[in-house]
């Protein structure tokens, strides 16, 4: 969960849900995980489909270990949008951590494919995916 307050990043076109994506963040940022889950659930309950909402939601739960809730938060933002190498990423923690690696190796190269083609290959998600892969 980034400081989008420091880059004034708009995730989310509604100013109101924005405004709610960005303390939830600040709340995961301050590890008031249970607060930023309250703040990103009403998000997706005014719209269901913001890829941002599900997949910070994801990274809270992952921070509580509440892996099921993770993977679910997760895959469903995949439903929504395939190109972010950084949700394959984060699913694949989750995978790890519930003991399935052939899935977390199968994210993971689907998440360095994604870094190439959007010419991203020498960031530090690229050598982390590799850590994560040894």
């Amino acid at each position: 969960m980034a400081n989008s307050r420091m880059t004034a990043q708009i995730y989310i076109s509604d100013p109101y849900l924005n405004e709610l994506l960005i303390q939830g963040m600040e709340k995961g940022i301050q590890g008031d995980y249970q607060g930023a889950i309250v703040l990103f659930t009403k998000i997706l309950q005014f719209s269901p489909s913001e890829v941002e909402a599900y997949y910070n939601r994801g990274l809270a739960y992952t921070k509580l270990n509440n892996y099921q809730a993770a993977m679910a938060d997760l895959t469903q933002a995949l439903a929504l949008n395939q190109t972010i190498p950084d949700l394959y990423i984060e699913r694949a923690k989750v995978y790890l951590q519930l003991g399935d690696r052939p899935a977390a190796i199968a994210d993971m190269k689907q998440a360095k494919t994604l870094l190439r083609q959007q010419g991203d290959s020498e960031t530090s998600r690229y050598q982390e995916i590799d850590s994560l892969l040894n």
